[in-house]
């Protein structure tokens, strides 16, 4: 039987913990950092769980997604670019950090970039 990516990061510990390191990076983030900064911790821990609710459903693991479509999320903040390219950067940052193999880190970015027209907007 195959896994599932959910499997190969981990099930949801390995999840939780790329997404707290995903977090912490983006917090630290020159270019997506003030974006992050600016939330309070309500909304921070609101942020941090959907990722995890939103990373483990979408690679097969046994979690419904509650929240609100990538476009529904990002329509009206203006994400640019270069914002959108620092993200991506932390997350590989943080997968590479955690020694997730190469195609694992390649499955993901695919997502990441599968959604890039949801979150780029001008």
């Amino acid at each position: 039987m195959n896994e599932t990516l959910f499997d190969r990061l981990g099930g949801h510990a390995g999840i939780d913990r790329l997404c707290d390191r995903i977090v912490d990076l983006h917090l630290q983030n020159e270019v997506a950092g003030p974006r992050y900064q600016a939330l309070d911790n309500k909304a921070l821990d609101h942020a941090r769980e959907k990722v995890k609710e939103f990373l483990a459903a979408g690679t097969g693991g046994p979690v419904e997604y509650t929240g609100r479509s990538m476009l529904e999320t990002h329509t009206g903040m203006n994400v640019s670019a270069a914002e959108y390219v620092a993200v991506v950067d932390d997350i590989l940052q943080a997968m590479n950090e955690m020694e997730y193999p190469r195609s694992v880190c390649d499955e993901i970015l695919g997502i990441a970039y599968s959604l890039k027209e949801e979150i780029i907007h001008k």
